[in-house]
């Protein structure tokens, strides 16, 4: 009896002993999983056998910087009228897309945006140059040699990373001065945006500014009221930092769309346009719920002009998607106060969750099955190569 004890003690002993070294083996599995991740970049390209068989007169282009899924599923739960059917549900093609840099899942605005504004993956602050450091050619460069008007949006400032991807090339993306010279010598046809840190670093103080940005544009003033002639005449807007947000402020991003569709189609000229709204990583990376709610209202009746402007036109191919995600946003379950919503954060930083990518109109089809963000990059260049040839037959 004493021995069967002692051996049942052994046993019980050498059962803990390994229990003790398993859990500190996955002690240890579980640190390493939750430290950093090592990845290779995937090189996929656009399959050269795509059919394009749409081909639009007009391409506009909303990018929302930071918004991902949690953020349109916050607007589609809050901003939605009860007798309406959603605008989020008016595109032809909803599908997702992998923001990435060229070193893995992770990126930023600069990197995101030059592979959207080229189809070519690029690394972190790297604007319209790939990872070593040569000149791509971006979208705008392209539809400007083929006849095509272009222009930019943006209630962030003029030189943001977004923008810059499509009328710049620089790998200091805090240059301000060289970005700004390098819009005006370019054939950008119109920029309305914000002005922000005046006087630090590499950016000029406004005086300056307006000066670099007069060598090519006619600038407005605030009440955004266009000149008589606008026809084959480049116009900017600039406004003060933060001063475009919300539909409170003045003016709006609908405000400023309005305008820049008035101007365009003036032109009697096929344009690509870009808008740009920063307000959901501007706000996410505060964890700042109220400014996302406000920020989504804005997007939202921006992006009604912008389905409007294309249905009445029938020759414009609109494209929404994001640049990256911030915030790890969810809506969830209030249970103190159900059914009320609460938001709730995991990060004040961008983070590696694929981000929604929609079409309507004219080769919305084209970006249906799109994967990565440079594939949208691909396709846009390849439509609008392909309009040209059209456009050359007899």
């Amino acid at each position: 009896m004493k021995n069967w004890k002692k051996t049942s003690l052994l046993t019980a002993l050498i059962l803990l002993a390994f229990l003790f070294c398993l859990g500190y083996i996955l002690n240890v599995n579980l640190s390493v999983s939750s430290s950093d991740i090592e990845f290779s970049p995937a090189k996929e390209q656009l399959n050269s056998n795509a059919e394009y068989q749409d081909k639009p007169k007009n391409i506009i282009l909303f990018m929302v910087d930071g918004m991902g899924f949690g953020h349109l599923s916050l607007a589609m739960m809050t901003q939605q009228a009860t007798d309406k059917t959603s605008i989020w549900q008016e595109f032809d093609a909803k599908g997702w897309h992998d923001a990435r840099s060229a070193y893995g899942p992770l990126t930023d605005s600069e990197a995101s945006a030059t592979a959207i504004a080229t189809g070519t993956p690029t690394g972190f602050g790297h604007i319209g140059i790939d990872t070593d450091g040569n000149r791509l050619e971006n979208v705008f460069e392209m539809a400007s040699n083929r006849g095509y008007v272009t222009g930019i949006v943006t209630d962030s400032y003029i030189w943001d990373g977004t923008p810059a991807a499509f009328a710049a090339h620089t790998r200091n993306e805090d240059d301000a001065r060289d970005i700004m010279t390098q819009m005006a010598a370019s054939e950008l046809d119109l920029l309305f945006g914000e002005l922000e840190d005046l006087g630090e670093d590499d950016v000029p103080e406004k005086e300056e500014t307006l000066n670099i940005l007069t060598k090519r544009f006619t600038l407005l003033d605030e009440s955004l009221v266009l000149p008589s002639t606008i026809q084959g005449l480049p116009i900017a807007a600039v406004f003060d930092e933060d001063q475009v947000q919300n539909l409170n402020s003045s003016p709006t991003l609908p405000k400023l769309t309005e305008v820049a569709f008035t101007y365009l189609s003036a032109q009697n000229k096929p344009f690509m346009l870009l808008l740009e709204s920063e307000e959901m990583d501007a706000a996410s990376h505060e964890n700042d719920s109220d400014r996302v709610v406000k920020g989504l209202k804005a997007i939202q009746k921006t992006l009604a002009l912008v389905m409007e402007f294309s249905k009445a036109n029938g020759q414009t191919l609109v494209i929404f998607t994001a640049d990256h995600e911030t915030g790890g946003l969810s809506a969830v379950a209030d249970f103190d106060n159900y059914p009320n919503l609460q938001i709730r954060w995991t990060t004040k930083d961008h983070t590696a969750a694929v981000v929604p990518l929609f079409a309507d109109g004219p080769g919305a089809e084209n970006f249906a099955d799109v994967h990565r963000n440079w594939e949208i990059g691909q396709r846009l260049k390849r439509l609008i190569s392909l309009d040209q040839k059209s456009d050359e037959q007899p």
